[in-house]
């Protein structure tokens, strides 16, 4: 399961008039902490959890808390102090070393849901919004943002009016295309569904990209020609994608049209030299990629087997979209 926020929401959203619920939200960090300000976290009295805010230690101490807020409808805060030894958080042998400065607070149609309905309409269409909370949970406020504009960044307090408040960006998924529906490819989609990625999936063999062994799949192209495979790029917003068909003609067909699209990542799995093939194959060179192109696909993790391929290449992905160095090549 993924704690993508938009996994969260999607979850929450058919229940949010079904139950009472709480949203816990951290607005502040000191020091060394496993979440971030941002992180976020729904409790409901029928028992849901959806979300983590610590590394699970704190867990159990922040449920009582939510409780609380259920019963009475009053928010609280609370702050977890590893190093104060009079504190829950060192009692419970919390090792982050930090201190994490939590908001609990209702979220219901007295409060509009702190528009977080809103947050989770406009991450599904594949937009980008800054949530603004204040720390007291009186107000929500959902803003779009242009998505192509938008780069990760931290989360930022600010005094606004009188009031503590929390902006988050708040970004969609990454929608991951791979093309080649192979044994090896399974361990790709997979790894892509946990990080929260939607993922689509190309190959126009029969025998390769069957349904019942890509259940995390999102979306399963049935067109075989390319221009299904184009016309699946047209209607979605996909970001990224990998090529790991092993087919020299599929992969060179399918680079070719990528060569035309904007993509923030795209990575093809073989060694050098048959990476000049494919390309000599499509007629395409290295500069008709804008932005990241990798082949060989992945970081030099030193891993063989296809789990350990999938993992250096959803990390180099991952890396790129949060702009971190990419240097580590093979």
């Amino acid at each position: 399961m993924s704690n993508h926020v938009n996994h969260l929401l999607s979850q929450w959203l058919p229940l949010k008039d079904k139950h009472k619920w709480v949203l816990g939200f951290i607005f502040k960090t000191e020091g060394s902490c496993y979440r971030k300000a941002g992180a976020m976290m729904l409790f409901s009295d029928a028992g849901h959890q959806l979300g983590i805010l610590s590394g699970g230690c704190l867990e159990s101490d922040i449920v009582k808390k939510a409780q609380r807020v259920m019963t009475d409808g009053v928010s609280r805060t609370a702050v977890y102090d590893d190093e104060d030894e009079e504190d829950i958080a060192f009692k419970l042998g919390v090792g982050c070393g930090g201190v994490v400065h939590l908001s609990l607070v209702p979220v219901n149609q007295d409060n509009q849901y702190l528009s977080l309905d809103a947050v989770s309409k406009t991450l599904t269409n594949g937009d980008a919004c800054e949530w603004a909370c204040t720390v007291d949970g009186t107000r929500g406020v959902c803003e779009a943002v242009e998505y192509s504009n938008a780069k990760p960044r931290k989360a930022s307090l600010e005094t606004i009016k009188g009031m503590r408040t929390l902006s988050v960006l708040m970004l969609p998924p990454i929608h991951l295309l791979v093309i080649g529906g192979g044994y090896d490819a399974t361990f790709m989609t997979r790894l892509a569904s946990l990080q929260g990625y939607l993922v689509s999936l190309w190959d126009p063999r029969p025998a390769q990209a069957r349904i019942e062994h890509f259940p995390e799949v999102n979306y399963l192209i049935e067109d075989p020609s390319v221009e299904g495979l184009r016309l699946h790029l047209s209607e979605h917003n996909i970001q990224a994608a990998v090529l790991m068909s092993h087919h020299r003609e599929i992969d060179a067909k399918a680079l070719q049209v990528l060569s035309k699209r904007a993509l923030t990542y795209t990575a093809m799995l073989g060694p050098l030299h048959r990476k000049q093939e494919i390309m000599d194959l499509a007629g395409i060179q290295d500069t008709d990629f804008s932005q990241y192109f990798a082949s060989p696909a992945g970081f030099d993790i030193g891993g063989e087997l296809p789990e350990h391929i999938a993992l250096s290449v959803i990390a180099q992905c991952h890396a790129v979209f949060h702009t971190k160095p990419t240097n580590l090549k093979r």
